[in-house]
């Protein structure tokens, strides 16, 4: 080898005997260092974990029970910050045949050629092998990150990875104890503005991906917990919004006139609300506050009540249609830009533009 293998790191929970195979693929061919985490198996499979033991510079570390992929790999990251810190990264691999040597070399590389970057060993989900579960479930993903980040991310599931070191404390301390860890180490990306480099590698489906413990159900809900927290702050916003707006149109209609109480309600509304709204955000959802996400929350909601309030106005001028409701219209629509706008420019915590390129 021409160059320093990066360490790799191994989640494991019931493996067979593919994962001794590439464990000592991998020491034959690159000679790294190897850490595998036995994610609390049962003792069936003490052997296999007990012949990775015997292999050189293959060190397998135990959770007493089950706790999920991402703890699994928080436990191996942190081995690695108190042992190999002086290293470029680390390289994340999946135990169950997936991954191949050949491509664990490739994403390696990469990390190697860009230390400073988050490598992710993409697949191709047009070749006709792919489950539809595996299809359907990055479709979707891939789909609606793209929508509320801005980034095109081709496998946002991929477990073949190259973790830059400097991005590994970070890691530590994000949130996710399964497979919700991998999307939010992306999301965290976007935070700390880290570039996301993509290498593609064979596809690999075994047996239709039945060795797989991603649950579709409980494990997309817990992916995308991300998304519902921010659509639950908009929603209680939205509540305290509507109900004031009915309140102070009933104040005000008799005093004012119709469309001057539409006017003034809407406005009145939305800076109450949009209080609590910019709270929610940035204590629940996007995690950071300052004075100048302050500025530019109150620029965005500035510009949203303004045609909130003219929008619901012009609507019941032309429809002649009741104000309460034309309101639910035109703030669902204007709900639509809100995540991406917050989340890119809003809450915006670096000022490096993070962005994905293909090797």
């Amino acid at each position: 080898m021409q160059y320093h293998f990066p360490v790799i790191l191994i989640p494991a929970l019931s493996p067979d005997d593919r994962l001794i195979y590439l464990v000592k693929e991998l020491k034959s061919k690159f000679n790294p260092h190897i850490i595998v985490v036995n994610d609390g198996s049962d003792a069936q499979y003490n052997g296999i974990f007990q012949n990775l033991r015997q292999v050189e510079r293959c060190t397998v570390l135990e959770h007493p029970h089950n706790l999920g992929k991402g703890m699994a790999l928080k436990t191996g990251i942190s081995y690695f910050l108190k042992n190999f810190s002086n290293s470029a990264g680390l390289v994340t691999a999946d135990c169950d045949g997936q991954h191949t040597p050949k491509d664990i070399d490739q994403v390696a590389r990469a990390l190697m050629a860009s230390p400073d970057n988050l490598i992710l060993g993409v697949r191709n989900f047009s070749e006709e092998n792919i489950p539809f579960r595996s299809r359907f479930g990055n479709t979707l993903t891939r789909s609606i990150f793209k929508y509320l980040t801005g980034l095109s991310i081709t496998d946002t599931q991929t477990g073949l990875r190259g973790i830059p070191v400097s991005y590994m404390k970070f890691l530590l301390n994000l949130s996710g104890a399964r497979f919700e860890y991998e999307l939010n180490m992306l999301l965290g990306c976007k935070q700390q503005g880290i570039d996301i480099k993509e290498t593609q590698i064979e596809t690999i489906y075994l047996d239709k991906n039945s060795s797989s413990h991603f649950n579709p159900l409980v494990d997309s809900i817990k992916i995308y917990f991300v998304f519902f927290k921010f659509l639950s702050s908009s929603l209680i916003s939205f509540v305290v919004d509507y109900g004031l707006f009915v309140l102070f149109i009933f104040l005000l209609e008799h005093r004012i006139g119709t469309s001057a109480a539409v006017l003034w309600a809407g406005i009145i509304s939305r800076v109450i609300s949009s209080i609590v709204n910019y709270i929610l955000n940035a204590k629940t959802v996007f995690k950071h506050s300052s004075a100048r996400s302050v500025v530019r929350y109150y620029i965005l909601s500035g510009i949203q009540m303004i045609v909130s309030a003219y929008g619901v106005t012009f609507l019941q001028d032309a429809f002649h249609g009741g104000a309460s409701i034309l309101k639910i219209v035109v703030d669902l629509l204007l709900s639509f830009s809100s995540f991406k706008i917050q989340n890119e420019w809003v809450f915006e915590k670096t000022k490096k533009r993070q962005k994905v390129s293909e090797s």
